[in-house]
């Protein structure tokens, strides 16, 4: 690692040690500090329900405690993460059982947003019903049809029993998905495209290839990628942009070469924008809320220094 690389992390650490929530320091530990991935399951436990969903917060956003699908999708990231991680974790068996049975899903889709969150601290996008003009294009319905649907359909197909009529449902609900992907070429919403890679790395670690046009769907999101990453790096200090890591974070991604100016220079960026603390800046706020907000802010710089160190670290 090179010298002003080594600066770098060890700031990042001094951040991580004094400012994370203990999920996203069992996270700093598992990836630079031989940590267990037991630490991690322990951590993102205190964030599940009795239901097996997920909420107090773990997606920064939104300070619903009960079970609500984004919360769980944001439970599934840090689930990927994990390597080797066994079908049989009571953490995985408890989401999936929530995943099939929240009344949240309706067969099809797991909702965007849900009522309850009306009554707790958070940002105005998560506010239900949601604002009526994201839902004026086609673009924008589907956008809140996938996301997290995609995203959560490739979990259970990852981890849930092949032979259970939840996993059939989940494989139909991903088939369609696919399908409707490739009737909206002009997708730009890095959000709900990023739920479609994680399908797409999911249906490659269940062996299901064969079911997809895994040819024609990697080039297609190839294609999706490379538009709706912020190219115009001039741009990235001043407005809310699009970075490679929204998609990929090592040199060995499908979606590297066609990015890898890109890519290159979100290393320099990373390294250029840390703090002095050792964190990094968040580029959003809520309108309300302050002083849940202040907490938020500084949960979210945790885990956005975890995220760079990450980055910087596969690609650096």
């Amino acid at each position: 690692m090179r010298e002003q690389d080594r600066e770098v992390f060890e700031k990042a650490r001094r951040f991580i040690y004094r400012n994370a929530r203990p999920l996203e320091l069992a996270r700093w530990k598992y990836h630079f500090e031989n940590g267990s991935a037991q630490e991690v399951l322990v951590a993102l436990s205190a964030y599940q329900n009795e239901d097996g969903g997920f909420g107090h917060g773990l997606e920064e956003d939104n300070m619903n405690p009960h079970s609500i699908p984004m919360q769980a999708w944001r439970a599934t990231v840090a689930l990927r993460e994990l390597d080797g991680l066994h079908k049989s974790e009571p953490i995985v068996l408890k989401l999936l059982d929530y995943l099939e049975h929240t009344p949240e899903f309706d067969g099809e889709k797991w909702s965007y947003v849900v009522a309850s969150n009306n009554d707790f601290p958070h940002a105005s996008w998560w506010t239900y019903p949601h604002a009526s003009w994201y839902q004026d294009t086609v673009q924008e319905r589907f956008s809140i049809r996938y996301n997290p649907t995609a995203s959560l359909a490739g979990f259970v197909l990852r981890y849930a029993d092949a032979e259970s009529d939840f996993w059939k449902k989940a494989l139909g609900i991903a088939q369609e998905a696919v399908a409707s992907l490739f009737r909206n070429s002009e997708l730009q919403d890095m959000h709900v495209l990023s739920c479609f890679v994680q399908l797409r790395e999911d249906i490659g670690a269940a062996g299901l290839s064969g079911s997809f046009e895994m040819e024609r769907l990697t080039a297609f999101l190839q294609e999706l990628v490379s538009k709706t990453i912020t190219q115009d790096i001039s741009k990235w200090e001043t407005e809310y942009i699009c970075k490679p890591s929204q998609f990929f974070c090592k040199k060995e991604s499908d979606f590297y070469e066609a990015n890898r100016n890109a890519a290159q220079h979100e290393c320099e960026f990373i390294r250029k924008t840390q703090q002095p603390d050792g964190g990094y800046a968040v580029n959003w706020s809520w309108d309300d809320y302050p002083e849940d907000w202040a907490v938020s802010k500084n949960w979210w710089r945790a885990e956005i220094t975890v995220n760079n160190m990450i980055y910087l670290d596969n690609m650096g």
